[in-house]
């Protein structure tokens, strides 16, 4: 208990790092929405910033407390904003032209079973991260390809292209054994297709099936193979 304790001080800096990049970045994507960007891209915009932020967490700290907390409580300040203040964060959901119901939300709270699973129960913080990373750079580059490509929030194989070529370099970097961490980057891939703007399961958000198909398929990948 003494070394939990000491271990939660000792990563305050980091936390309050994380969390200034983080504002930093919802107030400069405000910024971008409030000068006609479109919210299907300047809400991508914020996917690269949480990105930032889930790979920040990864680095500093040593165990997952610290990134789970961090993540409820962006969770919670989202919701409350959306709930009580929408237009606070305007850039990436509340009352944006055309925000998707609670996607900003679902965007921080994925992130704490996601590192509670793969960080702090199974000991593998490269995944955790990884999957997340699937969700915010590459949901986020769709956002980006579809904005010059197609000009609108619709489906495309260019988007999808963009997503698994950046999806395969994080599962190269951070997954071990490599094949395994290819498989849950197509899985996110497809989740995306399926969950995402416009796809076939309306009721569904792709900021949590992202990282949670990904997530399942490393995890049964591992356990069938004796990884864990």
């Amino acid at each position: 208990m003494q070394n939990f304790w000491s271990d939660l001080l000792s990563g305050v800096p980091g936390a309050a790092l994380i969390a200034g990049v983080v504002m930093a970045g919802l107030w400069a994507v405000n910024l971008l929405y409030d000068r006609g960007m479109p919210q299907y891209v300047s809400r991508k915009m914020g996917h690269v910033v949480g990105g930032f932020a889930f790979l920040m967490g990864g680095i500093l700290f040593a165990s997952a407390w610290w990134p789970m907390i961090i993540a409820a409580f962006f969770a919670l300040l989202l919701l409350g904003a959306r709930l009580f203040k929408p237009h606070t964060f305007r850039g990436v959901g509340g009352d944006g032209r055309d925000s998707s119901i609670y996607a900003e939300v679902w965007f921080a709270l994925v992130a704490v079973p996601v590192f509670g699973i793969a960080w702090y129960w199974l000991d593998f913080p490269g995944i955790a991260v990884s999957c997340l990373l699937f969700m915010a750079w590459g949901d986020g580059v769709t956002g980006l390809v579809r904005a010059k490509v197609y000009r609108r929030p619709v489906k495309g194989a260019w988007g999808s292209a963009a997503m698994l070529v950046i999806c395969l370099a994080i599962a190269i970097f951070l997954v071990r054994p490599v094949w395994i961490g290819i498989a849950g980057a197509m899985a996110a891939v497809i989740s995306e297709r399926v969950f995402g703007d416009l796809g076939a399961v309306r009721w569904a958000d792709d900021n949590w099936a992202i990282p949670a198909a990904s997530l399942l398929t490393i995890v049964l990948l591992l356990y069938f193979t004796g990884g864990i």
